[in-house]
C-alpha cells in the first residue's frame, strides 16, 4: 500500500512539472514578442563534483562525474551592456565508477534546471555572469550490472545554487551567439534523512559548465 501511495505521489509531482513546463513555454513565446527579449537554444556540457564531508571528522572527499544540458534560454537586455538571462533546461548528471575498463556502478540524476543570471559587460565582447538558480531532480537512480534502482526517495529534489562565470557574446547574422564558462555551487545537502548515511556524511554538488547559446 505504501509503495502505491509513493508511486501516485511521484506521478502527481511529475504532472506538476509537465504543467509548469507548458506554462513556461507559453510565457516564453509571449515575452518573445516584446522589445528587449530574445529567445534561443542552449546546449552545455559539464564536469561535476559530488563533494562529501564526514560530519564527525570534518574530512572532505569527492567523486567526479559529467553531465550535459539543453533547453530554451531567454535573454532580456534591461540596460546598456547589461542583461538578465533565464530559461529552462533538461540536465543529466552521472557519477560512474570504472575498474579495469568495466563499469562497476553509476549514480544518475535527471533534472529540470531553471537559471537566473545577470550579465555585466567587462570589456569588448566579454561579460561577467553571476546569479542563482535551482535544479529539480525528478529522477534519480543507482545503476549496477543487473540492477537499476530508484534512489529518488533518498534525494532532496530541489537543489538551489549560486553561480559565477564569464561569457563571450557577439552578434552573428540575425542573432546573438554566446560562449560561456561558469561554476555552480549547490548549497543544500544532496541527500535527505531517508539516506542511510545521512547522519554521517553530507554531500554537495559542484558544477563546472561550458555552454553555448544562440538567440534568434
Amino acid at each position: 500500500m505504501m509503495h502505491r501511495i509513493n508511486k501516485i505521489s511521484a506521478n502527481i509531482i511529475n504532472l506538476k512539472v509537465i504543467l509548469c513546463l507548458c506554462f513556461f513555454l507559453q510565457t516564453a513565446l509571449e515575452m518573445r514578442a516584446q522589445d528587449g527579449f530574445s529567445m534561443g537554444a542552449n546546449v552545455a556540457t559539464s564536469f561535476q563534483l559530488n563533494s562529501h564531508r564526514q560530519k564527525q571528522t570534518g574530512i572532505w572527499s569527492s567523486e567526479s562525474g559529467y553531465g550535459f544540458a539543453f533547453g530554451v534560454p531567454l535573454r532580456f537586455g534591461y540596460a546598456d551592456e547589461r542583461a538578465f538571462v533565464t530559461g529552462l533546461d533538461y540536465e543529466y548528471i552521472s557519477f560512474d565508477n570504472w575498474v579495469n575498463g568495466s563499469l562497476i556502478n553509476s549514480t544518475r540524476f535527471h533534472a529540470v534546471h531553471l537559471p537566473a543570471t545577470f550579465q555585466f559587460n567587462l570589456i569588448s565582447s566579454l561579460y561577467a555572469t553571476a546569479g542563482a538558480g535551482v535544479n529539480y531532480l525528478f529522477r534519480s537512480r543507482y545503476f549496477a550490472p543487473g540492477s537499476n534502482i530508484s534512489i529518488s526517495s533518498t534525494v532532496q529534489p530541489f537543489q538551489p545554487y549560486l553561480s559565477l562565470g564569464v561569457a563571450s557574446i557577439a552578434e552573428r547574422g540575425n542573432g546573438i551567439f554566446e560562449l560561456s564558462v561558469a561554476t555552480r555551487f549547490h548549497f543544500l545537502d544532496l541527500r535527505n534523512k531517508n539516506y542511510i548515511n545521512f547522519d554521517a556524511v553530507s554531500s554537495r554538488l559542484i558544477s563546472f559548465d561550458l555552454g553555448m547559446k544562440f538567440y534568434f
